[in-house]
């Protein structure tokens, strides 16, 4: 189920009501892109359980080092992992704000070596039964959470 523009409203009250989609996002970093679905996810589907990468928070450099050396080299943890219940698989998003571009104008995966890594591990993770991908935007992610919600599948954007 997509948010109604009524349900938008009362969810962006804060902030002067609903924005369209640019004046909502145009400036918002990841993180606050991750902040808002976890927003979302607490206010619409509490009992839904979910875990935030940490990732993308500024650390220090002891910190950092350390975090790392605790992970796979070749390996890049999502940005939000949903757990399903029952027969629905888990659900794994890596968010992007609006500015990414994850494909050329050709079609192509972007050169982008960091942006490829991320493709590989979600690759890695359809291949463990898992709903893995990109989303680009709070639109897009909040769409592919309801539709996992609703139906436990959607279109992948990546291929």
């Amino acid at each position: 189920m997509n948010p109604t523009r009524e349900q938008l409203d009362q969810y962006f009250k804060k902030r002067g009501g609903y924005k369209t989609k640019s004046e909502r996002e145009e400036f918002w970093s990841e993180d606050k892109l991750q902040l808002e679905v976890c927003a979302y996810m607490k206010m619409y589907h509490p009992n839904i359980k979910f875990f935030s990468d940490m990732s993308g928070a500024h650390l220090s450099k002891t910190q950092a080092n350390k975090f790392s050396s605790m992970r796979a080299d070749d390996f890049k943890v999502p940005d939000m992992i949903f757990f399903g219940e029952g027969i629905k698989p888990d659900l794994c998003l890596e968010l992007k704000k609006l500015s990414i571009t994850i494909y050329t104008k050709k079609g192509v995966l972007v050169a982008n070596e960091h942006i490829r890594k991320q493709a590989n591990s979600l690759k890695f993770l359809r291949t463990c039964n898992k709903l893995a991908d990109f989303s680009v935007g709070y639109v897009d992610t909040i769409s592919k959470i309801n539709q996992w919600i609703d139906v436990g599948e959607f279109e992948y954007l990546l291929k």
